[in-house]
């Protein structure tokens, strides 16, 4: 058959000039597009070998070849798939209409920095022309003689004829490269396409896990040696060795029970250059409406970078064991972003792109089942392997806990994972264990926020609460006093804070036997009730007789509605500062200083009342307001003493 030249179709001049110029900032992809192709083609003769007993192929072992010539700079991706017929060159390849390009063409005139989104069109072919001026394609049907060679330099029209190739069934794809697709770097990094490290890497970047072995042709530089086994100085000898450049170990669709724990941790390595081992692994395949497997991992250790302004998380996402994005953030919420893997989805077109994902109802059930995925999981560590969630509680729980702000749907879930430091032991304990040790009395959970264990295990506030043996969760995470604005109760328990002016430790009872004494004490300390509430009036709203303390003299409380002192540290240390709210000084009436201060002339009073109020704010965490008078007036009281 002499050459046919044919015209493309009115839109393919506009969508290749595009594709060559506009839409990718990062060319590159064109090795994943044309690997892919090759695949798909592979798989399909596969297929038809399965199913039709007549059908007879070439027996050698079904591969994809890269072939680069420098010299004459060029790029060849062979395969020995099922190869196409000449109609269906001239309709898959020679019509990019067939795929829909006035859509595709209104597509990337929107979206030009987009280099997912060609193959959603079905023209990843056409990515060659990002990097090459001109494209051959030589192709023959399995069970065919008859080979098809179709050429086109992108300038809206192309050559075909019918030709033999040599090699047989399959497909080859020769891109005859640009100058600076030759010979180029982009910020610093080498993009000669020609080049065979560049190649081995890109392989290794998108197709990896590919099923069939990318093979090329790699030189090997050795040093020429004498004849006493000596290398010569300066001398080198090239050798040339046939090498897979891609792992094809898509460990992820692999029964679990075929895979021993060094193969998973070796796994974790290479997808995540983490070379500490993996805490624990998640590996499930997802089948019905929606099919995917994945292994997600637990890290051991904090990274490096985490929660880092510019750290990127998210699984890295297959289609079909194609790579197609990094730290793909939609298939997790925040709160899980430690969690690290991959998936791999059958049902998702070929490089959906990060606008559809963004939008995309399948991307959105399979991150709803990863999440249910990974909380039975961790449920079940925390049942079966204490000692272990326990670590992956110290690195990743106050990252866990965002969640129980976040996501109102898995909120129980979440609570039943929570790990906490409490007044009952050195040991941690979930919301269920404390719920289990309350006391017949007990109505409420009771915490304590700050900034360490040490400080809060000293805190006035918890008096009262020690001598009715009732048990006080600390939370010193920076993340608690937001997260506990969402959290109200559990299991049909309040959830108060014992530093609020709300607390109630009385029952009804002993509310009755106290009053009269109450009343007495606050007949007997009114004048220095009133003494300290005006040498503190700017500072505190009121002076309260208080029912929470045993042994201190006096604490400062936070109204119901203001923020708490903790709060107020926290968001100054972030920079936010705004004006602190008047709070409650609570007195003990029954310590012997405010005896002593009934004695005292109005001067000394207030002095002593300042002395109450630094000490109150010393014993919850923060500073006296001027730490020089302060200190001047402990030294006179001392020399008093």
């Amino acid at each position: 058959m002499s050459t046919e030249t044919r015209q493309f179709q009115t839109e393919v001049q506009e969508i290749l000039n595009l594709m060559i110029h506009s839409l990718y900032s990062n060319r590159e992809i064109f090795l994943r597009e044309l690997v892919s192709n090759a695949s798909d083609a592979l798989d399909k003769i596969r297929y038809e070998e399965i199913v039709n007993k007549d059908f007879k192929t070439d027996p050698t072992e079904k591969h994809i070849r890269l072939t680069a010539d420098k010299e004459n700079k060029s790029l060849t991706i062979s395969d020995n798939g099922i190869g196409m017929s000449y109609d269906e060159v001239v309709q898959n390849i020679g019509t990019i209409a067939y795929s829909g390009s006035k859509n595709f063409a209104k597509k990337i005139s929107e979206m030009k920095d987009s280099p997912e989104l060609i193959g959603q069109f079905g023209v990843g072919f056409y990515s060659s022309f990002m990097v090459a001026h001109k494209v051959r394609l030589h192709t023959q049907k399995a069970g065919s003689d008859e080979g098809i060679i179709w050429e086109s330099t992108g300038d809206g029209s192309y050559t075909i004829e019918k030709a033999s190739r040599k090699e047989g069934h399959g497909t080859s794809v020769t891109l005859f490269l640009r100058e600076e697709a030759a010979d180029k770097e982009e910020n610093g990094i080498a993009q000669n396409f020609c080049d065979q490290w560049t190649l081995k890497s890109l392989i290794k970047k998108y197709s990896d896990f590919i099923e069939y072995p990318v093979r090329m042709e790699m030189e090997k530089h050795e040093p020429e040696l004498d004849s006493e086994g000596k290398a010569l100085e300066g001398k080198t000898k090239v050798s040339r060795e046939d090498e897979v450049l891609n792992s094809q170990k898509a460990l992820w669709l692999k029964s679990p029970k075929d895979i021993s724990e060094e193969e998973y941790k070796e796994f974790y390595k290479h997808v995540t250059s983490d070379w500490n081992e993996p805490q624990d692994h998640i590996h499930f395949k997802a089948e019905g409406t929606q099919e995917f497997s994945s292994i997600m991992y637990i890290p051991k250790t904090l990274p490096f970078d985490y929660n880092q302004r510019d750290m990127k998380y998210g699984l890295s996402l297959y289609v079909r064991r194609v790579f197609i994005l990094d730290n793909c953030e939609q298939l997790l919420p925040q709160y899980l972003r430690f969690l690290k893997g991959v998936v791999d989805s059958s049902d998702l077109p070929l490089n959906v792109s990060r606008e559809m994902i963004q939008q995309d109802k399948q991307i959105l059930a399979i991150r709803k089942a990863i999440v249910s995925k990974a909380l039975r999981h961790l449920e079940g560590m925390l049942k079966d392997k204490r000692e272990d969630y326990e670590n992956v509680w110290k690195n990743f729980g106050s990252t866990l806990k965002e969640g129980l702000a976040s996501d109102y749907s898995n909120k129980e879930k979440l609570q039943d994972l929570c790990l906490f430091h409490s007044s009952h032991s050195d040991k941690l304990t979930t919301l269920k264990e404390y719920v289990e040790r309350m006391p017949s009395g007990q109505k409420d959970i009771y915490y304590v926020t700050g900034d360490s264990v040490k400080n809060l295990e000293s805190s006035p506030h918890l008096e009262k609460l020690k001598q009715k043996n009732y048990e006080v969760i600390y939370m010193t995470d920076p993340v608690d006093e937001w997260v506990m604005s969402s959290v109200h109760d559990y299991n049909d328990k309040k959830m108060v804070s014992i530093t609020r002016d709300d607390l109630e430790l009385d029952t009804e009872e002993e509310k009755k036997q106290k009053e009269e004494e109450k009343k007495n004490h606050a007949e007997r300390l009114k004048s220095v009730t009133e003494a300290i509430q005006k040498a503190l009036s700017e500072n505190i709203r009121e002076v309260r007789l208080s029912d929470r303390l045993v042994d201190s003299p006096a604490c400062l409380i936070s109204g119901k509605h203001d923020p708490s002192a903790h709060m107020e540290r926290l968001m100054e240390s972030m920079g936010h500062s705004a004006p602190k709210s008047k709070r409650i000084l609570e007195i003990n009436p029954e310590h012997p200083v405010f005896a002593k201060m009934l004695e005292f002339e109005d001067k000394r009073k207030a002095d002593w009342a300042e002395i109450l109020y630094n000490q109150a704010l010393l014993n919850e965490g923060s500073p006296p307001e001027n730490p020089a008078r302060f200190s001047r007036q402990i030294s006179e009281l001392m020399l008093q003493g």
